[in-house]
Protein backbone atom coordinates (compact mmCIF):
# COMPACT_ATOMS: atom_id res chain seq x y z
CA UNK A 1 0.00 0.00 0.00
CA UNK A 2 1.36 3.32 -1.03
CA UNK A 3 1.68 6.21 1.65
CA UNK A 4 -1.22 8.54 1.97
CA UNK A 5 -2.58 11.62 4.33
CA UNK A 6 -5.90 10.95 5.33
CA UNK A 7 -8.80 13.99 5.96
CA UNK A 8 -11.75 13.66 7.33
CA UNK A 9 -14.80 15.63 7.38
CA UNK A 10 -18.39 15.73 8.48
CA UNK A 11 -19.30 17.40 5.78
CA UNK A 12 -17.86 14.81 2.91
CA UNK A 13 -20.29 11.76 2.06
CA UNK A 14 -18.03 10.05 -0.36
CA UNK A 15 -14.20 9.00 -0.57
CA UNK A 16 -12.22 10.91 -2.99
CA UNK A 17 -8.21 10.53 -3.73
CA UNK A 18 -5.71 12.88 -5.06
CA UNK A 19 -2.19 12.87 -5.90
CA UNK A 20 -0.26 16.15 -5.63
CA UNK A 21 3.84 16.77 -5.04
CA UNK A 22 3.40 16.46 -1.71
CA UNK A 23 1.88 13.23 -1.18
CA UNK A 24 -1.50 11.43 -1.53
CA UNK A 25 -4.18 12.88 -0.28
CA UNK A 26 -7.75 10.83 0.80
CA UNK A 27 -11.15 12.86 1.50
CA UNK A 28 -13.38 10.59 3.65
CA UNK A 29 -16.31 11.17 5.79
CA UNK A 30 -16.10 11.47 9.71
CA UNK A 31 -16.40 8.05 10.86
CA UNK A 32 -15.77 5.66 7.83
CA UNK A 33 -13.95 2.61 8.51
CA UNK A 34 -10.54 2.59 7.77
CA UNK A 35 -10.18 -0.92 7.06
CA UNK A 36 -12.65 -0.05 4.14
CA UNK A 37 -10.90 2.85 2.95
CA UNK A 38 -7.77 1.14 2.95
CA UNK A 39 -9.82 -2.04 0.56
CA UNK A 40 -10.91 0.86 -1.86
CA UNK A 41 -7.36 2.33 -2.19
CA UNK A 42 -5.76 -0.76 -2.78
CA UNK A 43 -7.67 -1.10 -6.16
CA UNK A 44 -6.71 2.33 -6.81
CA UNK A 45 -2.86 1.45 -6.58
CA UNK A 46 -1.92 1.44 -10.22
CA UNK A 47 -3.53 4.81 -10.86
CA UNK A 48 -1.73 6.20 -8.19
CA UNK A 49 1.18 5.25 -9.09
CA UNK A 50 0.98 6.28 -12.89
CA UNK A 51 -0.30 9.83 -11.47
CA UNK A 52 2.77 9.61 -9.84
CA UNK A 53 4.85 8.97 -12.68
CA UNK A 54 3.44 11.92 -14.61
CA UNK A 55 4.25 14.22 -11.80
CA UNK A 56 7.21 13.00 -11.69
CA UNK A 57 8.33 14.04 -15.46
CA UNK A 58 7.76 18.03 -14.15
CA UNK A 59 9.92 17.83 -11.75
CA UNK A 60 13.08 19.78 -12.15
CA UNK A 61 15.41 17.88 -10.19
CA UNK A 62 18.88 18.18 -9.08
CA UNK A 63 21.92 16.38 -11.41
CA UNK A 64 24.70 17.49 -9.39
CA UNK A 65 27.31 14.97 -11.73
CA UNK A 66 26.00 16.48 -14.34
CA UNK A 67 25.27 20.27 -13.00
CA UNK A 68 28.23 20.61 -10.73
CA UNK A 69 25.85 22.20 -8.58
CA UNK A 70 23.83 21.13 -5.21
CA UNK A 71 21.50 23.41 -2.81
CA UNK A 72 22.96 22.86 0.69
CA UNK A 73 20.67 24.59 3.44
CA UNK A 74 19.01 27.00 0.32
CA UNK A 75 22.11 28.49 -0.73
CA UNK A 76 23.81 27.00 -4.31
CA UNK A 77 26.92 24.91 -3.24
CA UNK A 78 29.87 23.64 -6.15
CA UNK A 79 29.57 19.85 -6.65
CA UNK A 80 32.83 18.08 -7.47
CA UNK A 81 33.77 14.29 -6.97
CA UNK A 82 37.63 13.71 -6.27
CA UNK A 83 39.39 10.44 -5.78
CA UNK A 84 41.91 12.36 -3.20
CA UNK A 85 39.78 13.74 -1.11
CA UNK A 86 37.08 11.64 1.78
CA UNK A 87 33.52 13.07 1.15
CA UNK A 88 32.61 15.96 2.71
CA UNK A 89 30.74 19.77 2.85
CA UNK A 90 33.06 22.86 2.92
CA UNK A 91 30.28 25.54 4.08
CA UNK A 92 33.27 27.96 4.30
CA UNK A 93 33.96 27.54 0.07
CA UNK A 94 30.25 26.18 -0.60
CA UNK A 95 31.34 23.39 -1.95
CA UNK A 96 30.34 20.19 -1.74
CA UNK A 97 32.84 16.77 -2.35
CA UNK A 98 32.34 13.05 -3.02
CA UNK A 99 34.76 10.82 -2.76
CA UNK A 100 35.09 8.34 -6.08
CA UNK A 101 36.99 5.66 -7.27
CA UNK A 102 37.38 4.15 -11.19
CA UNK A 103 34.23 1.93 -10.06
CA UNK A 104 32.25 4.68 -9.02
CA UNK A 105 28.37 4.61 -10.61
CA UNK A 106 25.99 7.89 -10.90
CA UNK A 107 24.19 5.31 -7.85
CA UNK A 108 27.17 5.56 -5.41
CA UNK A 109 28.04 8.90 -5.82
CA UNK A 110 24.44 9.83 -5.69
CA UNK A 111 24.41 7.43 -2.42
CA UNK A 112 27.07 9.54 -1.04
CA UNK A 113 25.42 12.48 -1.11
CA UNK A 114 22.72 11.64 0.34
CA UNK A 115 24.27 10.40 3.19
CA UNK A 116 26.76 13.57 3.48
CA UNK A 117 23.20 15.64 2.87
CA UNK A 118 21.25 13.40 5.42
CA UNK A 119 24.73 14.15 8.13
CA UNK A 120 24.16 17.62 7.69
CA UNK A 121 20.32 17.71 8.32
CA UNK A 122 20.77 15.35 11.36
CA UNK A 123 23.08 17.71 13.03
CA UNK A 124 20.79 20.89 12.09
CA UNK A 125 17.74 19.00 13.39
CA UNK A 126 19.95 18.03 16.69
CA UNK A 127 20.55 21.76 17.60
CA UNK A 128 16.68 22.83 17.38
CA UNK A 129 14.36 19.74 17.36
CA UNK A 130 14.76 19.26 21.72
CA UNK A 131 14.09 23.21 22.20
CA UNK A 132 11.02 23.30 20.05
CA UNK A 133 9.71 19.66 21.60
CA UNK A 134 10.23 21.44 25.08
CA UNK A 135 8.41 24.79 24.16
CA UNK A 136 5.61 23.15 22.42
CA UNK A 137 5.15 20.18 25.16
CA UNK A 138 5.70 17.50 22.58
CA UNK A 139 7.12 13.94 23.39
CA UNK A 140 9.04 12.62 21.07
CA UNK A 141 9.41 8.87 20.98
CA UNK A 142 12.26 8.81 18.15
CA UNK A 143 13.53 10.52 15.25
CA UNK A 144 14.58 9.18 12.04
CA UNK A 145 15.85 10.74 9.13
CA UNK A 146 15.28 9.09 5.57
CA UNK A 147 14.16 9.53 1.69
CA UNK A 148 10.71 10.15 1.12
CA UNK A 149 9.10 11.18 -2.28
CA UNK A 150 6.23 12.94 -1.25
CA UNK A 151 6.68 14.33 1.91
CA UNK A 152 9.08 16.63 4.17
CA UNK A 153 8.27 14.49 7.21
CA UNK A 154 6.09 12.63 9.48
CA UNK A 155 4.77 11.88 12.73
CA UNK A 156 3.41 8.58 13.92
CA UNK A 157 0.55 8.09 16.73
CA UNK A 158 3.27 6.77 19.02
CA UNK A 159 5.33 10.14 18.93
CA UNK A 160 7.95 8.72 16.67
CA UNK A 161 8.97 11.59 13.95
CA UNK A 162 10.87 11.49 10.62
CA UNK A 163 12.54 13.86 8.24
CA UNK A 164 13.33 13.31 4.69
CA UNK A 165 17.13 13.94 4.33
CA UNK A 166 16.31 16.58 1.21
CA UNK A 167 15.75 18.84 3.35
CA UNK A 168 18.84 19.61 3.56
CA UNK A 169 18.78 21.53 0.60
CA UNK A 170 16.01 24.12 2.17
CA UNK A 171 16.62 27.24 3.84
CA UNK A 172 17.31 26.69 7.73
CA UNK A 173 13.82 29.17 8.35
CA UNK A 174 12.02 26.21 6.35
CA UNK A 175 13.26 22.85 7.91
CA UNK A 176 12.26 24.68 11.11
CA UNK A 177 8.44 24.96 10.15
CA UNK A 178 8.65 21.42 9.23
CA UNK A 179 10.00 20.69 12.51
CA UNK A 180 7.18 23.15 13.89
CA UNK A 181 4.57 21.10 11.72
CA UNK A 182 4.92 17.46 12.91
CA UNK A 183 6.04 18.68 16.74
CA UNK A 184 2.30 19.72 16.61
CA UNK A 185 1.20 16.66 14.90
CA UNK A 186 1.92 15.60 18.68
CA UNK A 187 -0.65 16.96 20.04
CA UNK A 188 -3.31 16.63 16.36
CA UNK A 189 -3.06 14.08 14.33
CA UNK A 190 -5.53 16.01 11.94
CA UNK A 191 -5.25 18.93 9.71
CA UNK A 192 -7.78 20.65 11.15
CA UNK A 193 -8.09 24.77 12.46
CA UNK A 194 -6.87 23.43 15.94
CA UNK A 195 -3.76 21.96 14.48
CA UNK A 196 -2.93 25.18 12.31
CA UNK A 197 -4.08 27.36 15.64
CA UNK A 198 -1.14 25.06 17.28
CA UNK A 199 1.61 25.67 14.52
CA UNK A 200 0.48 29.51 14.01
CA UNK A 201 1.34 29.35 17.45
CA UNK A 202 4.93 28.67 17.84
CA UNK A 203 5.30 29.79 13.73
CA UNK A 204 3.48 33.17 12.66
CA UNK A 205 5.08 32.80 9.53
CA UNK A 206 4.06 29.47 8.48
CA UNK A 207 1.79 30.25 4.90
CA UNK A 208 5.48 31.45 3.92
CA UNK A 209 7.20 28.33 4.54
CA UNK A 210 4.24 26.22 2.97
CA UNK A 211 4.80 28.98 -0.14
CA UNK A 212 8.63 28.43 -0.06
CA UNK A 213 7.77 24.25 -0.88
CA UNK A 214 5.09 24.77 -3.48
CA UNK A 215 7.29 26.97 -5.28
CA UNK A 216 10.44 25.77 -4.92
CA UNK A 217 10.12 22.09 -3.12
CA UNK A 218 10.43 20.28 -6.53
CA UNK A 219 14.27 21.36 -6.83
CA UNK A 220 15.38 19.89 -3.28
CA UNK A 221 14.73 16.42 -5.71
CA UNK A 222 18.05 14.87 -6.71
CA UNK A 223 17.99 12.52 -9.79
CA UNK A 224 18.40 8.71 -9.42
CA UNK A 225 19.98 8.59 -12.79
Amino acid sequence: MFEYQLKLSKKRKTIALKVTDNGVLVYAPQGACIKGIERWLATKKAWVAKQQQVLAKGVQQQVPWNSGKVLVFGNEYAFMCDSAMASHIDHLQQKVVVRTTAKSSTKSIRLALIKLLSTELEQYVDSRLHALSVQMNSPIESVKFREYKGRWGSCSSHYALTFNVLLAGAPKRTIDYVMIHELAHCHVMAHNRAFWSLVARYDSNYKEAISWFKSNGKQLFIAKE
